[in-house]
């Protein structure tokens, strides 16, 4: 079976974008796209590569099985290709249609974590603040060995870095502000990142730990020192 113009010239422009790299040209001025974009364009160009691919297969799945069933018609690539892509549109909405009436059902039962989502299990809270806690151990002692200052950032060689991560599946990183002192009780010190939802364990320099959202540890990090 031929492969049809449109596949050879998809597949062509695609292994084209996918192998092209950032090259220097003996002096000459060179533009490259912010990674953030490259990394969209690479990720764009790979799914369109699957997509072209699962289109070939179901082509050639779809005519082998017509061979034994004559009032099944031949496919062509491009009828394949509207087919895969209606096909995963149907599943897209399907899986958008099963996550809106999840959510609709338990509300505030699950928190986004990375590009998953996860269950608010109230026994988490527990291990949530026990992580926290321990940071806030160690923030305590390097602030009792310096004066009352608190590390100026998180990559201190004096607090291990296993203190920094949240106890979440990625291992994400608290957020610090540093360069404070144990005067400034009502600061914000370190918090969850928001991956752990609306509500959020916050340490305060004074040492306390409470549970915040997401615009009221803003707020409060955008207050005068001290409140």
């Amino acid at each position: 079976m031929q492969v049809s113009r449109a596949f050879k010239a998809g597949c062509a422009i695609l292994i084209i974008s996918l192998a092209a790299t950032s090259q220097s040209h003996a002096g000459m001025p060179s533009f490259a796209l912010r990674d953030i974009y490259r990394l969209r364009f690479q990720e764009l160009s790979f799914f369109i590569f699957l997509l072209i691919l699962c289109a070939f297969l179901f082509q050639l799945m779809w005519n082998h099985a017509a061979k034994g069933f004559s009032f099944l018609p031949s496919l062509n690539f491009r009828r394949s290709l509207c087919l895969v892509t209606l096909f995963g549109l149907l599943m897209l909405l399907i899986l958008t249609m099963i996550s809106g009436i999840r959510e609709l059902l338990t509300p505030g039962a699950w928190r986004k974590q990375g590009s998953t989502y996860r269950l608010n299990d109230p026994a988490q809270e527990s291990t949530r603040k026990r992580s926290i806690d321990h940071l806030r151990a160690a923030l305590f002692e390097y602030a009792r060995t310096h004066d009352g200052r608190f590390p100026p950032h998180d990559f201190t060689s004096e607090i291990p870095e296993k203190l920094w991560e949240s106890p979440d599946q990625l291992g994400s990183h608290y957020i610090y502000s540093g360069g404070l002192t144990t005067n400034k009780t009502r600061s914000v010190l370190a918090y969850e990142p928001p991956n752990f939802g609306s509500q959020r364990f916050v340490l305060l320099s004074s040492g306390e730990i409470i549970l915040l959202t997401g615009d009221q540890i803003e707020a409060k990090s955008q207050s005068a020192p001290g409140k």
